[in-house]
């Protein structure tokens, strides 16, 4: 019997779709079998996106410089969703499953390490216990992680090694939806604490948003200064980083019929963002490249040997198995 054209349609549409979200893997040694140990696999993609001269491909400023799919055995790895510098080997990831991953940068020699574990622990039971950690930021002199959930009206500090944690009242932060509330965060070089929420300011606004300032790590209910940030058409804004040379990105994700769109842009000067400013960051790279197209959500930037930054991205998988994969990026700022 043949098909009724408009649901042939609808088929064909879903289909494609479908095929639109699925990346393309290259992945150069075979994946490890299901297990529950926490063992981290670093699956080196660049090879398979260099052109036929050998070229790495370029996104607008930047230019690709290192592409990993990260994979475990571990059945609940993956769904990062912020990006930290935890010392000049190491990077921090944090899981939207209250969960963290310290990893040394895959560019570097060797030895390498990956340490997971929960940031819930023993003494914590019969507590109340914030979960859905969306932003992180590392204080480069004690070591300290700042890190800030959705659906919490507070910050956590925790200690360099995540054995204590001290919780910093925000009430501010019950503005924000459950599910939209401060995905960017970041301590600034001059000491400033910077949180972006994800949501539009209005509702009906495709660019706007709210952004919050604090004169220092946050203090226990204290009211921040505000300002607008106004993104790309469509695009939310994810992630803040600072660069060596103290200019400021600001990662954006937009979702489409046909997958993840991210953006960079970049702020010249930390101090266009202050009390009652509108910001209106430049964009400098789309990456749209379907073999690499992912749910990014973490950025950080370090400096190169060379005189350059790199800018690293990481993908929230969000647990999908076979749509999304943990892919880390590095990319170069001339």
């Amino acid at each position: 019997a043949s098909v009724p054209k408009p649901l042939a349609m609808r088929r064909l549409a879903t289909l494609l779709l479908v095929l639109a979200l699925v990346p393309t893997i290259y992945v150069r040694q075979p994946f490890p079998p299901p297990s529950d140990d926490n063992r981290v696999f670093f699956h080196d993609l660049l090879p398979g996106l260099r052109d036929a001269h050998g070229a790495a491909p370029c996104y607008g400023a930047l230019t690709l410089a290192g592409a990993w799919q990260l994979t475990s055995p571990n059945h609940d790895f993956g769904n990062f969703s912020a990006l930290a510098v935890r010392n000049a080997h190491d990077l921090l990831a944090v899981s939207d499953r209250n969960a963290i991953m310290v990893f040394t940068r895959p560019d570097q020699p060797g030895p390498w390490h990956t340490w997971q574990r929960e940031t819930i622990h023993q003494a914590w039971r019969g507590q109340e216990i914030d979960t859905d950690s969306e932003s992180v930021s590392v204080d480069p002199r004690s070591g300290a992680v700042l890190i800030g959930y959705e659906g919490a009206p507070r910050f956590h500090l925790f200690s360099a090694d995540f054995a204590h944690d001290r919780k910093i009242p925000a009430p501010v932060l019950s503005e924000w939806p459950n599910n939209q509330g401060p995905e960017a965060l970041r301590q600034l070089a001059d000491g400033r604490t910077v949180v972006i929420g994800e949501v539009f300011a209005p509702w009906w606004s495709r660019r706007r948003h709210t952004g919050l300032i604090w004169p220092g790590l946050p203090r226990a209910n204290q009211a921040p200064a505000r300002f607008e940030l106004v993104m790309p058409e469509g695009y939310r804004p994810v992630e803040l980083a600072q660069a060596p040379d103290g200019q400021l990105l600001l990662l954006g994700r937009k979702f489409t019929l046909d997958g993840f769109r991210t953006v960079v842009t970049v702020v010249p000067d930390p101090r266009a963002i202050h009390p009652g400013a509108t910001v209106t960051p430049q964009p400098i790279a789309w990456i749209d490249d379907p073999r690499i197209r992912d749910n990014y959500e973490g950025m950080v930037t370090t400096p190169e040997p060379g005189g350059g930054t790199a800018i690293w991205l990481i993908s929230d998988s969000n647990q999908m198995v076979w749509l999304q994969r943990t892919l880390l990026l590095k990319l170069m700022l001339p």
